[in-house]
């Protein structure tokens, strides 16, 4: 007798591979991975008033972003997933620089402000270095 089953996802060294040709189950992956280390970071970095806007930057980028971006060599994007991707990484950056949707403050003054580029560029540049 032979029993077959058929398996729609599985991650496999940290990567997220699935049945379909999208990303897209890779991609809620990785964000949520990140938004994970973000979260697990508010109470002991980005909360505290003795570390510097620098510093947290730095831990944001070591931490967040290299758990968000593992894997992305590979990544075929479409525009809605450069969109998803980007939402998350400005919504980390406005919580870090401590800037409310209210105060309407464009993305490239916010990227501009912690000195960091676009994800996108940091993507394509992963992808052809």
């Amino acid at each position: 007798m032979v029993c077959t089953t058929f398996v729609k996802t599985f991650i496999y060294l940290g990567s997220t591979l699935s049945n379909c040709v999208t990303i897209d189950a890779q991609l809620n992956n990785r964000i949520s991975k990140a938004s994970s280390a973000f979260g697990r970071l508010r109470k002991n970095v980005w909360k505290m008033r003795g570390i510097s806007l620098s510093t947290k930057l730095k831990v944001y980028c070591a931490v967040v972003l290299t758990t968000l971006l593992y894997g992305c060599e590979t990544w075929t994007l479409y525009r809605r997933h450069e969109r998803r991707i980007n939402h998350f990484h400005m919504r980390c950056l406005r919580n870090l620089l401590c800037i409310r949707w209210e105060d309407k403050v464009p993305d490239t003054e916010v990227l501009k402000r912690a000195g960091i580029p676009s994800i996108i560029t940091e993507i394509r540049k992963a992808q052809y270095f």
